[in-house]
């Protein structure tokens, strides 16, 4: 690419490789005001240089794990609503209702869309709508959109492949499409808000999974991309090494199922950067609970990202943009156990004397291990350490053991020699779980993807399309780990989906014959506040009983607001409810 060439104008993946190529590109684009991402810059928090100071640290192989110590269970991931053997028989709508707030829809989307329309839509007529969206986006680009609703008839070789006049005109369509609106917030007086538009719909994407999904005992933090052309829009942002480089960028966490397959995304966060809203005063307009409370930069994110497991002892893995240590003891404090990719950004993270690590390796075998340990405010931080072919694979965490994973062995050609070992159990963690959000994303944009479909000048729509391509994909995930199978082809999942949305008889509460989903705030079952008795912990809902624990009377999370509890709701055994979070349980199902 020539050093006069503006990038943001060849809206193809043939400018990927070049930019970042030497930091020359990167700086351009840097001088024009846009924010990079080059995967080379240390986080903040590591602006000490630790390379050969060794501090007070010392190498063993430990024995003892903290997590292993508090008995936490390597529990699945599951839906609180659905459980998985029904899940498996759902149709494709009823899945992607489940992995979409729809109630956000019927409260805010629909109601402040018929403020802008003549004649009001309804939640069927909306899903019509996006069901015109979803099959358009079965098939590659074809021309013009009103080819989709032409009177000429269908040339096999030319023009739209079928017609959706059957469904809705043409000027319903465009009239549904100009009107949409996404909050029923009034714009803020005292600073400006750039994502004033889409901030409500984000927030109740993450509440509905909050509420309605708990992860499995391991995640993988990582970055998407939503991709946009505009340098002008807010929260531009340039990440080179992602397959589509420009637009915005969402910090993401995702879990898998027991084999490491089938990802569910089900936390986002925009990355707002310098467009980000302030007050007069120079504070942030929207700050964080963990922004409030003092933390930085990095430690608030993965704090942020990570609030919905706290106090669980669920695992978290990621790569080297979140290798802080006091990220890692934060979540260690609240009750998640962090562990990230450790990589040489300019100079080592902070607590992490990288070269002296690399002379003590050096002699190792092919996959020997060690781990570095520290005592940091009574804490330890480790630094696991493994001896790879030419260098020295680094994590650092506050928990973990170097016990060897027999089902992941690994290859490496050394002196034209093919020689092998098996990961320790934090790089065996980590290597199986560092792909699922880059998995969601891969199903996002490929074969096609959402975004190219709805050709919309509006920025607004293109992060909708973002919540709806992860709803989409989640929902394929969901039941292929029901089926314990794996996730069909995309446009299969789509065209089927698409059809169903077309087709859909939905009336205004959302109910369809014979499907699953149930209306949340109408419900016969009997809701009443019961306790676990002496000896009972978690409920299985295969034998229909608790299981029996040593401890008298053992406390759990409220699946809500994560407090102790020993409480229950009569409806379902298996959701934990303290008493505060009941009574908004039952308003929710009875009214």
């Amino acid at each position: 690419m020539a050093a006069e060439a503006d990038p943001l104008r060849i809206a193809g993946r043939d400018v990927v490789p070049n930019v970042g190529d030497d930091g020359v590109d990167v700086d351009d684009l840097r001088r024009q005001g846009i924010e990079v991402d080059d995967d080379n810059e240390p986080a903040p928090e590591n602006s000490e240089n630790t390379a050969m100071n060794p501090g007070n640290g010392w190498f063993e192989k430990p024995t003892i794990c903290p997590r292993r110590m508090t008995n936490v269970s390597n529990s699945k991931g599951k839906f609180t609503s659905h459980r998985w053997e029904i899940i498996a028989e759902m149709n494709e709508l009823d899945l992607f209702r489940m992995c979409f707030p729809e109630q956000f829809l019927l409260d805010v989307i629909i109601p402040q869309t018929n403020r802008h329309l003549g004649t009001p839509i309804n939640l069927s007529e909306f899903y019509v709508w996006l069901g015109c969206i979803f099959y358009m986006a079965c098939f590659q680009v074809i021309g013009e959109r009103d080819e989709w609703w032409s009177t000429v008839p269908i040339d096999q070789f030319k023009g739209a492949p079928f017609r959706l006049n059957t469904f809705m005109s043409k000027k319903r369509f465009y009239d549904i499409t100009g009107a949409l609106r996404y909050t029923d917030k009034a714009d803020p007086l005292l600073f400006v808000d750039k994502f004033h538009e889409v901030r409500q719909v984000i927030d109740a994407f993450n509440d509905h999974y909050e509420r309605e999904y708990s992860p499995a005992w391991i995640s993988c933090l990582d970055e998407s991309m939503n991709s946009w052309l505009n340098k002008f829009c807010p929260g531009f942002m340039v990440c080179p090494r992602k397959p589509w480089p420009f637009g915005n960028e969402y910090h993401s966490i995702a879990d898998g199922d027991e084999q490491g397959h089938n990802p569910i995304m089900w936390r986002i966060r925009l990355v707002e950067g310098k467009d980000r809203p302030k007050l007069t005063n120079g504070r942030w307009a929207y700050p964080t609970r963990w922004e409030n409370e003092g933390y930085t930069k990095t430690v608030e994110l993965l704090l942020d990202m990570t609030a919905p497991i706290h106090r669980t002892g669920k695992v978290v893995t990621g790569d080297s943009g979140f290798c802080v240590a006091e990220g890692v003891m934060a979540l260690h404090e609240k009750g998640v156990y962090g562990q990230f990719l450790i990589k040489k950004r300019r100079y080592w993270p902070k607590h992490v004397p990288g070269d002296f690590i690399d002379q003590h390796m050096a002699g190792k075998r092919l996959g020997e291990n060690e781990t570095y340990v520290q005592e940091i405010n009574g804490t330890r931080f480790l630094v696991h350490c493994c001896k790879d072919a030419d260098w020295v694979t680094k994590i650092m965490s506050t928990h973990g053991v170097l016990d060897e994973i027999q089902d992941h062995p690994t290859w490496r050609q050394v002196n034209g020699q093919w020689k092998t070992f098996k990961y320790a159990e934090p790089f065996s963690r980590h290597n199986r779980g560092k792909h699922w959000v880059d998995d969601v994303n891969k199903r996002r944009h490929a074969p096609i993807s959402l975004e190219s479909a709805w050709k919309t000048k509006w920025w607004a729509n293109r992060q909708f399309t973002f919540l709806l391509s992860v709803a989409e994909v989640n929902a394929g995930m969901a039941r292929a780990r029901a089926k314990k199978q794996s996730a069909e082809p995309v446009l299969d999942f789509r065209r089927a989906l698409a059809k169903l949305m077309l087709e859909n008889k939905l009336n205004a509460y959302g109910e369809a014959p014979n499907s699953p989903i149930r209306p949340r705030r109408v419900s016969n079952t009997p809701h009443v506040l019961k306790k676990r008795g002496r000896h009972e912990g978690k409920y299985d809902p295969e034998r229909r009983a608790f299981k029996r624990v040593r401890t008298v009377y053992l406390a759990r999370p409220c699946t809500w607001c994560r407090k102790d509890t020993r409480d229950y709701c009569s409806c379902d055994p298996s959701i934990d409810l303290c008493s505060a979070c009941f009574g908004a349980h039952r308003v929710e199902h009875c009214g």
